[in-house]
């Protein structure tokens, strides 16, 4: 059976990919596009969205995501003061993580890869939003390993994190697409298929466009890895979202270009939601 046959595959290896058109990565454009702080533009949330999109349904949600000039919640901007890009990963201690060129340019590629490739559409959550850091482990214990106290010295843990070209960024794609019917069987589609067997995007932080496609075991019913064998996972990664009001740009599907917005965190839920008992 096809779906055991993939299930079972090999790890598919690439690096040094050629993208399929030039990439729209432009730092000087970036900086005159990042000057808006975060807690000047309006913030998407979580419950903006829902589970089980279909492909149509997902891009009309994306177009009027995008459309809305919502953006990520504590998102990237540039200091000119400081001639830098940062994140920001606390508001109350107002932490900046100072990021770099380089891994700006990778987060870029590994979008416009991804696309490319087909396996996601969106740069939003629903689709491709969220990225996992995974280090080799020998590596993480010589370089990150004896850091100290991690929540006093985060900030700096975390521009060494981005800034390290052996840290890869593992993405769940097609997050909230509908590809399972109610018996958990992948859905008969092409397309679907394709992504369900995609979904677990490795791009890499050296600016190189090198990635892997990792399979979970078979009896993950969704197909999600958590881990990389031989590293180090650092769960807690940054968010992507595109937005017309975005910092960075990249090309889409289309071959147009778009903007998106860089934080780390997820969006939040907006603070007029309230969970009841049986919301779980």
């Amino acid at each position: 059976m096809l779906q055991t046959l993939v299930c079972i595959a090999f790890i598919f290896s690439f690096s040094q990919i050629a993208l399929s058109k030039e990439s729209a990565f432009d730092l000087e454009e970036a900086k005159t596009r990042c000057t808006a702080h975060y807690s000047d533009t309006p913030d998407v949330h979580m419950d903006d969205f829902k589970w089980g999109y279909s492909l149509t349904t997902m891009e009309d949600q994306f177009e009027e995501t995008y459309s809305s000039g919502k953006r990520l919640e504590y998102h990237a901007n540039y200091e000119e003061t400081e001639k830098a890009f940062f994140l920001y990963l606390d508001n109350e201690r107002y932490q900046p993580v100072k990021i770099t060129q380089g891994f700006i340019k990778s987060v870029t590629q590994q979008i416009e890869l991804a696309i490319a490739k087909g396996f996601a559409d969106f740069v939003f959550f629903p689709d491709m939003g969220h990225a996992h850091l995974h280090f080799p482990e020998e590596h993480w214990q010589n370089e990150f390993a004896n850091f100290g106290d991690t929540f006093k010295n985060r900030d700096k843990l975390y521009e060494k994190m981005l800034a390290d070209p052996q840290m890869k960024a593992l993405y769940h794609l097609a997050e909230q697409l509908k590809m399972q019917d109610e018996d958990k069987n992948v859905l008969l589609d092409d397309t679907i298929f394709f992504k369900y067997w995609h979904r677990n995007f490795v791009g890499y932080n050296d600016a190189s466009s090198g990635y892997q496609i990792e399979v979970a075991p078979k009896e993950n019913l969704y197909n999600t890895v958590g881990h990389i064998d031989d590293h180090k996972s650092w769960s807690a990664g940054f968010a992507v979202s595109a937005s017309k009001d975005g910092c960075f740009p990249y090309i889409d599907k289309y071959g147009d270009t778009r903007y998106f917005d860089i934080s780390l965190k997820d969006p939040p839920y907006s603070p007029s939601m309230v969970f009841s008992d049986d919301t779980y």
